[in-house]
């Protein structure tokens, strides 16, 4: 983990999961997210002492643990107060949230509590809506671009957007090829309105900083759009369960579901597809033998 600049006041912890680091006043520091747990929190104190910077706030730009896992460590031994979205606050403080939500609102499975899905709990000091924050001696925009999660939220800083989640890498759409959703109808409209936030440089958190982010935004947008396409064929070839329909989506592009964390990532991000379809009249549902079936809308027989 190295300390990288951007431009002007703004910098970046390039890792997993990269880190913004915003300098404002005297020594201070704000974060843009606090990457997965303890250990993540450790090693970003270390090198910010290292640089004689002291951080006193992270801007979380959703809930999931690896974006979140190093708030609590963070609040404790650096005393930083911490920012986030209204719908992702509640998962921030209350963790289990995350894992009732990918279980189908039961207990879940013990296999789900990972720091990736479940991050220590974590106070919230400030819910952030749209508009500009004064922290530290230095103004961060908030722009809510919602879909991965119900309030996702991204960060601009002078010419520096932080895209959290928004954008899939190259190499997580080669590796996981579908990426998790909330809302398909919210990811696309963030998808659309992402070309209008004019930025210099755009850091996602997943993969390097870049200058021209078209490619990738094109990219993001034919995969969902493929998605979306195998669906409706699938449909129209006959009603289905979910589970069928999520197996048949992996095979389609080759996944492997290997793991019980993987499957219940792929799942809930399925039903997201299906309620965009649903929603649009392109797709419903039967009740039959006390099963749940989708199938093709009338006018996509």
């Amino acid at each position: 983990m190295e300390l990288q600049h951007i431009a002007d006041n703004v910098y970046y912890l390039a890792s997993v999961i990269n880190i913004g680091v915003i300098r404002g006043d005297d020594d201070q520091v704000v974060l843009i997210d606090s990457g997965i747990g303890d250990r993540s929190a450790r090693r970003i104190l270390r090198v910010l002492q290292a640089e004689g910077l002291r951080p006193v706030a992270v801007c979380n730009t959703h809930g999931h643990g690896d974006h979140v896992g190093g708030n609590a460590y963070l609040v404790e031994h650096a005393g930083v107060r911490v920012y986030a979205p209204l719908y992702d606050s509640t998962i921030i403080r209350q963790p289990i949230w995350s894992t009732l939500c990918m279980f189908a609102g039961a207990e879940p499975i013990h296999e789900l509590a990972v720091p990736r899905f479940s991050a220590r709990p974590s106070p919230v000091d400030v819910i952030v809506t749209e508009g500009k924050l004064s922290i530290a001696g230095t103004t961060i925009e908030a722009i809510p671009m919602p879909g991965h999660t119900g309030t996702h939220t991204c960060y601009r800083v002078g010419r520096v957007l932080f895209l959290g989640d928004l954008l899939s890498s190259e190499v997580e759409l080669e590796r996981s090829k579908i990426s998790y959703a909330y809302s398909v109808t919210m990811r696309l409209e963030s998808l659309a309105r992402l070309p209008t936030i004019e930025a210099d440089y755009y850091l996602p958190a997943h993969g390097g900083l870049r200058q021209d982010i078209g490619p990738l935004l094109e990219l993001n947008v034919a995969r969902v759009r493929e998605t979306l396409d195998f669906i409706r064929e699938y449909l129209a070839r006959g009603r289905a369960e979910a589970t069928d329909i999520v197996a048949a989506v992996a095979d389609h592009f080759g996944l492997d579901i290997g793991r019980v964390r993987e499957y219940f990532q792929i799942h809930p991000t399925i039903y997201a597809h299906l309620s965009y379809l649903h929603n649009r009249g392109e797709i419903d549902f039967e009740l039959e033998g006390n099963r749940l079936w989708w199938v093709a809308g009338a006018g996509h027989l």
